[in-house]
């Protein structure tokens, strides 16, 4: 096991390196000039000149390249051109934001699409099994971002049972001292219960429309397996010894549950790069949002920031998943100890 985690951490380590290439060279190689997005286009050559100086874009490209790998192994992933705020202080703060909505929208979409998905597996070929396909077909039609503006429009100015969608805080919450720089992580850290109370309100939509629209995602996945596993040699043999269908059911999602773990972490990073248009929909102050300002603006250091932080967590996600995809399937640890067997063997 310790070989095959190791194994695991040093391709972790080598795609992360890969990453960071990649995150590079494609940002640089997006067209205009970040000297005269800042100036503008009445910018004198002697300013633009003076500007790339600053920013270190006089340099060749294989220089500027050594430089930004040795920051980024050192922690530091550069300023933004236009806030002159580092990179790295921006994401510790905002990514607390953006993972109050993202994993308890997972986790709703994680339940609303097992319990879909069984029910549609149960009753395969039925109207409820059709009613519900065609439920989850016409979520997945609709965009995320037009999901969320149907549900403010249901609970907000309809229903009047969810605050407006202008910010996590309301603006009469209390503000926690400043420990951390991330509203969210103060608010917890000095116990600011009506602040937290504010957040969770003002999360409550972004959660559902995760929930909802991954969900139908989730729920063509579980139906899928599902409905295969329950027509199995092993299933039909546990029925046929008597056991209850509760039992006969969690053996049919234990046959499927490698297949939901890697659909899971697809879904997460998906949603982790798509949080950028929800956030914007709901003036969340996450790390989506803030991505977008800076793609808007040429931002260079911004979009760098994100995409290396989207890639590293996918990669540990992925990571986490091979670890724990051989802790609970004897088969993979059998190939991971034959592989560990053979060069000392060899």
């Amino acid at each position: 096991m310790i070989v095959f985690v190791l194994r695991r951490l040093a391709a972790g380590v080598g795609m992360l390196v890969l990453l960071i290439a990649l995150s590079f060279g494609l940002v640089s190689m997006i067209p205009g000039d970040p000297a005269v997005t800042m100036l503008g286009d009445a910018a004198t050559p002697d300013q633009i000149a003076r500007v790339h100086e600053q920013l270190g874009l006089d340099k060749p490209l294989p220089v500027r390249f050594w430089d930004y790998l040795v920051r980024v192994l050192h922690g530091d992933l550069g300023t933004s051109y236009f806030t002159g705020a580092p990179i790295t202080h921006e994401l510790l703060t905002r990514l607390p934001n953006t993972l109050v909505i993202l994993v308890p929208g997972l986790l709703l979409a994680v339940v609303l699409g097992t319990a879909m998905g069984t029910a549609a597996a149960y009753l395969r070929g039925r109207p409820a099994d059709r009613g519900l396909s065609w439920a989850s077909s016409l979520i997945l039609a609709v965009p995320e971002f037009a999901l969320g503006l149907v549900l403010v429009y249901v609970f907000y100015q309809l229903l009047h049972l969810a605050p407006a969608p202008l910010g996590m805080v309301d603006p009469t919450a209390p503000v926690p001292p400043v420990q951390t720089g991330s509203v969210t992580l103060d608010a917890f850290l000095s116990g600011s219960w009506p602040t937290l109370s504010s957040i969770f309100s003002h999360a409550a939509l972004p959660i559902l429309t995760l929930g909802i629209f991954f969900a139908a995602y989730f729920a063509k996945t579980v139906r899928t397996g599902l409905s295969q596993s329950l027509r199995s040699a092993q299933v039909e043999f546990a029925r046929a010894c008597g056991l209850s269908e509760f039992r006969v059911y969690r053996y049919a999602m234990a046959d499927i549950r490698r297949s939901l773990l890697t659909y899971l972490v697809i879904l997460f990073g998906a949603s982790l790069s798509g949080a950028a248009i929800l956030e914007s929909v709901f003036a969340w102050p996450g790390i989506g949002g803030w991505s977008l300002d800076g793609v808007l603006k040429g931002d260079i250091p911004v979009i760098q920031g994100f995409v290396l932080v989207l890639g590293t967590a996918t990669l540990g996600a992925y990571l986490v998943l091979d670890i724990v995809t051989m802790l609970m399937d004897p088969r993979v640890r059998s190939k991971a100890r034959t592989r560990a067997v053979k060069p000392a063997t060899a």
